[in-house]
């Protein structure tokens, strides 16, 4: 297993997701495949999605504790505008804790949001560029990839794209396919280009 970044434009991604609404389709189950200086490599896609998951739980937690927080100093302030006795100490010392434990929270949140890493994702080597014979780009179709939230938008003004799988022949004799590889042919000439394939 290797980690890339994909901030340094190291690896070729061949299939990702066209738009959002796909993460929720039978596509979020079919690997993600990339191009490296090695090979090509089968990414963790559960994992990144993951690390997407606990970023955006701490997002929620950051905005309910906020509203807490909130809530909190509402509970001081009119605790403090009526006279003070024993009876209004304590909701200002619930005041205080509720106001306390919201900054504390949102600070740890923050922290465990800013500590995850977004932006890496994990590959297997499935094949080296020295094992590949050829590849072949097959089952070009388009695909509506219009990314907006209304049906009707889509059908009246679509957004198409070139999709086609990768058939993989090895030098074993054994086969691969990557499948909805986005702009196959441009796709697999800039590879080429990029690692210096000659095959």
């Amino acid at each position: 297993m290797r980690v890339f970044d994909l901030t340094k434009g190291d690896i070729v991604v061949l299939n990702p997701l066209q738009t959002r609404y796909q993460m929720f389709s039978q596509r979020i189950f079919i690997p993600l495949y990339a191009a490296a200086n090695e090979g090509i490599y089968r990414m963790n896609r559960g994992k990144r999605l993951l690390s997407f998951g606990k970023v955006l739980i701490a997002s929620v937690g950051i905005i309910l504790l906020s509203l807490l927080v909130i809530f909190g100093i509402f509970l001081l302030y009119f605790s403090l505008i009526s006279s003070i006795s024993l009876f209004t100490l304590i909701p200002i010392s619930i005041g205080l804790l509720i106001v306390a434990g919201g900054i504390y929270g949102i600070i740890k949140l923050a922290r465990f949001a800013k500590g995850v890493k977004i932006n890496y994702v994990e590959g297997e080597l499935i094949v080296p560029w020295s094992q590949v014979k050829n590849i072949v780009v097959v089952n070009v179709r388009q695909e509506n990839i219009a990314n907006r939230p209304s049906l009707v938008a889509d059908i009246i003004n679509p957004v198409y794209k070139e999709i086609g799988d990768w058939y993989i022949m090895r030098t074993d004799g054994s086969e691969i396919i990557i499948p909805n590889v986005d702009d196959p042919f441009n796709k697999l000439n800039y590879v080429k280009v990029k690692f210096s394939l000659t095959f």
